[in-house]
């Protein structure tokens, strides 16, 4: 029964963890930052400028590590440290290729205000976006693995693949010079 419990626990605990270290945090700084009148948030966008921040960081990301963490504890006998070691590497590779190509076209916001220059919260961003592109390379390991071993393709893979996709859909909408909030 207590592990049962636990099952139940752990993917919720992700999809809040995810939306405080994606959003929430980030939101509530930016409020306060607002209400001080901050040139952080009066001369750059800022987390609430961002629809991949508000619908992405704050829904999005937390049900699809939620469905994420639920196919892991459903499929743990798939798991190997190789798959650990590679979903980590990968999402650091990911993470980098993000920050890089950032600062080289010099997408500067109130995480990184001039290119290559990030301050706490580009560092604080930078973890919880490798956190989260490694949970979801570590699952896509898992879901080819699981994929070649039962010859079928899991019903939840559409919505987390679906997700993942709306999310950089956004992102890219975000970083198009079009301002979705307006």
């Amino acid at each position: 029964m207590k592990i049962e419990n636990l099952k139940l626990k752990i993917p919720i605990l992700v999809g809040l963890a995810t939306f405080f270290f994606g959003f929430g945090a980030g939101a509530i700084l930016n409020i306060y930052l607002i209400t001080i009148k901050s040139p952080l948030v009066l001369n750059f966008r800022s987390s609430l400028n961002f629809i991949s921040s508000i619908v992405g960081d704050g829904i999005i990301l937390p049900i699809v590590n939620m469905l994420i963490v639920t196919f892991i504890i459903k499929n743990l006998s798939l798991i190997s440290k190789i798959n650990v070691v590679l979903g980590v590497a990968f999402g650091l590779l990911i993470t980098l290729y993000f920050y890089i190509t950032q600062a080289v076209q010099g997408l500067v916001n109130w995480s990184m205000p001039t290119p290559w220059h990030w301050n706490f919260l580009g560092v604080w961003h930078f973890f919880y976006m490798l956190s989260v592109t490694s949970l979801i390379s570590f699952y896509v390991l898992l879901l080819v693995k699981k994929i070649k071993k039962e010859k079928t393709f899991p019903s939840s893979a559409f919505f987390i693949i679906g997700g993942i996709t709306l999310f950089l859909i956004l992102l890219k909408l975000d970083y198009s010079n079009i301002d979705l909030l307006r």
